[in-house]
């Protein structure tokens, strides 16, 4: 009896069994799909999937979802020494950089960095009074303000929230909260809810002040130049008329807050470029209510005013500026480049406010993905997937390249790197990545492609979003470029004496400005300091002279490294 008993225990259990391996699979047991997308766990013998990109952003490997740039588990080089290198290790410099920045760089009355004139030793012109080492904000004589102001100090915050993800430091979230705070003012001395200005100035700040001449302030009739605007006693901004030379109060008011302030308008999307990078990388990167807090306002207010006037930036006298279309056919900028930034700046208001009208202007105007509809209604552009104008971007005009405008080339890049993070549907993501990969990045048959232009922060943001997958490898030579640049990157930024290398510079072609330009990109040891260095073109030929007293902001060595650190491609005792 007990043995007929275990016979029918035993065949109840085959029964229940056999379900399971007819669908071949284990409890338990755990795939990925063929393409990397999605994971599959065996639940009661059946596969269940669990979508690693369109839920979380990232793909399968061995049984787990991984941030894409980790896939395959690579081992990231680390170049042997070069001659080339400084003695300070990568590490040491950001140490020296990041407390820099804020002790020397940042006035706690103007909240953003700035290059900076040291005060003089007393017996020695040419000598800082206090050394750079020790020099803080109350040893500066002047302070490099200038119309990019904005997208340089974007670029600063970006630095600080990626060392915020990769350590966790205090500091870091501090700082960030300060450049917030300064973003914030930035917009509102303008009046005009999304708008920033280019460049602010409050009265009473030693080594900086408002331009003296009236004709800074004169009314420009064709918005094709900068202008300075002044907020007087009223809180109403006022110009100057050309013809009278006097005074005029014009009716844009409320800012009294802002009274003895003056900035500057026709805003670019130079800057915007910065804004919103530094905001959505803030967004995606720190987890803390406050700065949060202050993310979604300044992205809520930019969206709603790209939205209302579709596309475009309109300036506080109600006039576009004249950078500011960035819809694709504006007869100012290749169609491909203003597309990706349309795009970009978008896609990022919809993730920093968890905004759904965002996102479905995102979808059903730009992409037009719930069908044709002609919802920016400008004159020469027709109901057309943004997409399309992707590869019509204009990175590389005249004979090999040498006509690119490498403004534009750093704003393409931030436009296409924040789509491809930001965006979770495998099918854009792709053409997001391909027109990153072709169009921009390894474009075929050309010798200035960023990935030859020894531009480290370039090389990170290749290697960190490319297409990562079972048949697409990693970026590894691109990493060992970046991290051998930085390695010979200056460990101080005053101005330096720099001879322009004779085996390098050689005059090949004329660039953009008609001026020579040569064929071999210098490495950051061969070039002169500049306010941000990868933002620059690599084939100039400049020489630059000494200057001690002349010391400028780092933001540049710390958004690569700290990028290269939160990425992982960069260790900590580098």
């Amino acid at each position: 009896m007990r043995y007929q008993s275990w016979i029918v225990f035993a065949a109840i259990i085959a029964a229940n069994m056999a379900p399971l391996k007819a669908q071949g699979c284990e409890q338990g047991a755990r795939r990925c799909s063929a393409d990397a997308y999605t994971l599959e766990i065996c639940d009661s013998g059946a596969w269940r999937a669990a979508a690693c990109m369109r839920e979380q952003g990232k793909l399968c490997f061995e049984g787990e979802c991984v941030q894409p740039w980790e896939y395959g588990a690579p081992k990231w080089p680390r170049p042997a020494p070069a001659p080339e290198d400084t003695p300070e290790s990568l590490a040491q410099k950001a140490a020296f950089y990041d407390g820099i920045a804020v002790r020397l760089h940042m006035h706690p009355d103007l909240n953003w960095i700035m290059s900076v004139t040291l005060d003089a030793a007393p017996d020695d012109p040419s000598e800082p009074a206090v050394p750079q080492e020790r020099a803080s904000w109350q040893d500066v004589a002047q302070w490099h303000t200038g119309e990019n102001d904005g997208l340089w100090n974007a670029l600063y915050l970006s630095s600080q929230s990626f060392r915020y993800a990769a350590t966790g430091d205090a500091s870091a979230l501090e700082t960030i909260r300060i450049l917030l705070k300064g973003f914030a003012t930035r917009m509102a001395v303008t009046g005009v809810p999304g708008l920033y200005t280019r460049q602010y100035i409050p009265p009473g700040v030693r080594g900086i002040s408002c331009p003296a001449s009236l004709e800074s302030y004169m009314t420009d009739v064709e918005k094709d130049d900068n202008k300075w605007v002044r907020v007087n006693a009223n809180g109403c901004v006022e110009t100057v008329d050309p013809a009278t030379r006097q005074w005029n109060e014009s009716e844009h008011c409320g800012l009294e807050k802002y009274a003895g302030w003056c900035w500057l308008d026709n805003v670019s999307k130079d800057e915007y470029s910065g804004h919103m990078f530094a905001l959505g990388v803030t967004a995606l990167l720190v987890d803390d209510p406050e700065v949060q807090a202050l993310v979604r306002a300044e992205l809520d207010a930019v969206g709603r005013h790209l939205v209302k006037n579709r596309m475009e930036f309109v300036d506080w006298d109600g006039r576009t500026a004249e950078h500011g279309p960035i819809h694709a056919v504006t007869f100012g900028d290749y169609p491909g480049f203003n597309a990706a930034m349309s795009l970009s700046f978008i896609k990022t208001a919809a993730l920093g406010t968890g905004d759904a009208r965002f996102e479905e202007f995102y979808r059903n105007c730009l992409l037009q993905q719930g069908g044709k509809v002609n919802c920016l209604k400008k004159k020469w552009e027709q109901p057309r997937p943004y997409t399309e104008y992707l590869a019509t971007n204009g990175m590389y005009p005249g004979f090999e390249g040498c006509g690119a405008n490498y403004n534009n080339i750093s704003m393409h890049m931030l436009s296409l790197f924040t789509l491809i993070w930001l965006e979770r549907d495998p099918a854009l993501r792709e053409i997001y990545q391909h027109s990153f990969d072709q169009d921009v990045v390894r474009a075929p048959g050309q010798p200035r492609a960023v990935i030859l232009q020894n531009n480290a922060w370039f090389d990170f943001m290749w290697a960190s979003m490319k297409r990562n997958g079972p048949e697409h490898g990693p970026a590894l030579e691109a990493v060992d470029n970046g991290i051998r640049m930085l390695r010979q990157f200056p460990a101080r930024k005053h101005a330096q004496k720099v001879e322009c290398p004779p085996g390098i510079c050689r005059e090949y072609c004329l660039n953009r400005f008609g001026r020579p330009t040569g064929n071999a990109p210098r490495t950051p040891a061969q070039r002169c300091a500049s306010t941000f260095l990868w933002w620059r073109d690599p084939y100039d030929l400049d020489s630059c002279e000494e200057n001690r007293l002349r010391v400028v902001q780092p933001s540049d060595y710390l958004l690569a490294y700290w990028m290269g650190r939160y990425f992982g491609f960069i260790d900590a005792d580098m």
